[in-house]
């Protein structure tokens, strides 16, 4: 029979666990996110230079500069997100390699098939995003 501590290490051990899925999850969210951003900034830029391929007078240089500028805008706020998440991936797959080795209390094979499709998600959504990736 477990004991009380043992019973509170088990139920701590279950929600990080659950709060490491939840954070993979989430960052294959934000990295989707990402993703369709930079589609949509790639798109954007390619209306842009062709919208503006005639370009005659001043007005229509500043123009083209400013939707380019609102375009660059926009890639300085994918690239903080960017790097966000590669802060905060490594703290992840740390806290799960923690739980998925832990001798006192390890996963159970429902939460390791779990934790594997969460990471699988992120692999994938990671190989999306470098395919669309600016150089």
């Amino acid at each position: 029979m477990a004991s009380v501590k043992q019973f509170q290490r088990m139920e701590k051990s279950a929600a990080n666990q659950q709060r490491v899925i939840q954070e993979l999850n989430t960052l294959t969210k934000d990295i989707e996110r990402c993703e369709k951003t930079i589609a949509d900034l790639k798109s954007e830029l390619e209306a842009i230079n062709s919208t503006h391929k005639q370009r005659r007078t001043t007005r229509e240089d500043i123009e083209y500069l400013t939707a380019l500028l609102k375009c660059a805008n926009k890639k300085l706020v994918w690239e903080k997100h960017i790097a966000s998440m590669q802060k905060r991936l490594p703290a992840t797959l740390e806290k799960m390699s923690a739980l998925m080795n832990d001798p006192l209390v390890p996963p159970n094979e429902q939460l390791r098939a779990e934790m594997l499709r969460s990471l699988q998600a992120v692999q994938a959504a990671m190989e999306r995003l470098q395919a669309v990736k600016p150089e």
